[in-house]
């Protein structure tokens, strides 16, 4: 179980706001990261940055706290990036339970965010199951946290018959919303290599794409350019408070993006 483990850490107003973006822009420790996922004053104004502070936190909450708290904090801690911070932490220390257990949990009537948590580790088992199989929980398993983590693996799974057209066409209609969202996340790899676009493109498509999932291809294909951009955290998070609540999906990619700034 401890590789297993290990790989679910890979998987897994004003001058107040400028004054600790200030403080924090120059070392990311696990002190001033737990600063930014805490405040509730940068939460009220832009979620998405105490997020992606809680998901560089998550490996050290797996470590440091127990299943019982992650699973009070998931759903009552008091900021996005705490909340996040416990999810994926709890996605982590789940890779130790049974294929029954993390189905039970995925399943269950429960928070959302800790089927969430459940169905991450979850998809080492799924991945097992046939195409058709999969395909069809991803169409009419019992929670939305199943049917997307039955997706993505249906996805994996036939990826070497992908297309970006076909990918496109699916990515607007399918059989299930999941299905469809996660058509976007592998349309993303096309428009990064065999029909790419550029990071203007990729930002038009995340905002006014016609469907969930094309706007989702353009966030995750814009995620990458970000990474590799010369973009600062202070940029990432700047545009983060430009763009508001208007634009979930673009909101996403630079969420992202800051993430992986504060990792470094």
């Amino acid at each position: 179980m401890g590789s297993l483990r290990t790989r679910m850490r890979i998987l897994v107003i004003g001058a107040c706001l400028i004054g600790l973006f200030s403080l924090i822009g120059s070392g990311y420790s696990l002190t001033e990261l737990e600063e930014i996922a805490s405040s509730e004053i940068i939460d009220n104004l832009v979620p998405a940055i105490t997020a992606a502070a809680g998901m560089e936190l998550a490996s050290h909450y797996a470590t440091t706290k127990t299943q019982e708290e992650l699973e009070t904090l998931v759903v009552s801690g008091e900021t996005t990036g705490i909340r996040t911070a416990a999810r994926l932490a709890l996605s982590i220390l789940y890779a130790d339970k049974t294929a029954v257990e993390l189905t039970a949990l995925a399943t269950g009537d429960i928070d959302p965010a800790i089927r969430e948590a459940a169905a991450v580790p979850l998809q080492n088992f799924l991945v097992t199951m046939t195409v058709e199989d999969l395909e069809m929980t991803a169409i009419s398993g019992a929670t939305h946290e199943i049917r997307m983590a039955a997706a993505d693996m249906y996805y994996l799974k036939i990826r070497g018959d992908l297309s970006a057209e076909k990918l496109e066409a699916e990515a607007v209609v399918n059989d299930s919303a999941e299905l469809a969202y996660m058509a976007g996340k592998y349309l993303a790899g096309f428009y990064l290599s065999f029909n790419p676009k550029s990071m203007g493109e990729l930002r038009n498509l995340a905002k006014y794409g016609e469907s969930e999932g094309l706007r989702v291809a353009g966030a995750t294909a814009l995620t990458s350019l970000l990474i590799e951009s010369d973009l600062t955290a202070a940029d990432l998070e700047l545009t983060l408070r430009e763009i508001g609540g208007d634009y979930p999906e673009l909101q996403e990619a630079y969420r992202d993006a800051l993430a992986v700034r504060y990792a470094a």
